[in-house]
């Protein structure tokens, strides 16, 4: 009897050990996801003595992997392509041309189709295709741009840091179309997460009810087929309205978008007409050859004298429950621009 009764004591201070144990370890666990922005910011100043904005724009490049798809043709290989190649397309995590001819000097996906303004969204959609086969698993986003977009790369990243690429998101400058959710401009570039990478490979693409085998307009078919297997178009913009995504070449909106532009009957949102860009700008459509290189000096190698850059911690990143807010507040956006 006092055996029996000295055993189960045991037994209940063991459970209530073990109890207390689990419960410490749930906690922590809890902890570990709620907190992601602390883990990261402690591991970027672990690696580093300083966590200038430097050395998390380098830790980024393996937090954030982004996968980049251009467009280009074989008379551009040499030119636009090439200046793609050595500028912003080097800080991609994996770069890959869409073209009709094969180059020596660039990584190419060879389309087996002829060259012609018809046969772009044919060609996003095999590019697609190849990437969601070969490489889903090793990107977290995958970005489709023009060979005359320019690409802020280290800006992508920051944006993208604080959201889920398990979600059914992408990302871009929105446009307005006869479908509710509209479509993100192909010039400007966008931005598939993981997820809705395979759902448009695995549901869309494989239905033509769903998707169109041709079409004119890349952009807005890209968008259709998203929209139709619930990929959420998310807002890209900054606090203060400014897009952060620009079809067009700054010099066509500094100081300001002007009224009259082509634009006005695109954007999804009225654009804030204050002043040109968000500081956070992402991407510009249109840039030609000089510009590239202009990019190129003004952005990474002059530095203005006595201008310091405040260190930035950075986001914090998005819990389950978060995303899907967010998720559901883009879902139910309306156009805001009348013109």
């Amino acid at each position: 009897m006092i055996l029996a009764m000295l055993r189960n004591t045991i037994f209940l201070v063991l459970g209530i050990m073990l109890g207390v144990r689990v419960t410490d370890f749930m906690g922590y666990v809890k902890l570990w996801r709620d907190n992601d922005l602390r883990a990261s910011e402690k591991a970027a100043l672990l690696k580093y003595p300083v966590a200038s904005e430097e050395h998390l724009a380098f830790w980024l490049t393996r937090e954030v992997r982004i996968l980049c798809l251009v467009l280009t043709m074989p008379s551009s290989h040499s030119t636009k392509a090439a200046r793609v190649n050595r500028t912003w397309g080097a800080r991609c995590n994996k770069l890959i041309f869409m073209s009709t001819g094969a180059d020596p000097h660039l990584n190419i996906l060879k389309m087996n189709m002829s060259e012609s303004r018809k046969n772009l969204y044919a060609k996003v959609r095999t590019g697609m295709a190849h990437v969601h086969k070969h490489y889903l698993n090793e990107y977290d986003w995958f970005l489709k741009a023009d060979d005359d977009t320019y690409i802020v790369m280290e800006n992508l990243r920051l944006f993208l840091y604080p959201y889920d690429p398990e979600s059914s998101v992408y990302f871009g400058c929105r446009f307005k179309s006869w479908f509710s959710h509209g479509y993100m401009s192909g010039g400007g570039g966008y931005v598939l997460s993981r997820d809705a990478l395979r759902r448009l490979n695995l549901f869309a693409l494989n239905s033509t009810t769903t998707c169109k085998l041709n079409g004119d307009s890349e952009d807005l078919q890209i968008g259709h087929c998203l929209q139709d297997v619930g990929v959420i178009a998310g807002d890209t913009r900054d606090f203060q309205g400014h897009h952060r995504f620009l079809p067009i070449s700054p010099f066509n909106v500094i100081p300001f978008i002007a009224i009259g532009s082509w634009t006005d009957g695109y954007f999804f949102y009225k654009p804030n007409r204050s002043d040109c860009c968000s500081p956070s700008a992402i991407s510009f459509h249109y840039v030609n050859d000089i510009e590239f290189e202009f990019f190129e000096f003004f952005l990474y190698y002059l530095r203005v004298f006595g201008l310091h850059r405040p260190q930035r911690a950075l986001p914090s990143r998005l819990g389950f429950r978060q995303m899907n807010e967010r998720l559901q507040h883009w879902s139910q956006q309306v156009s805001d621009n009348k013109g």
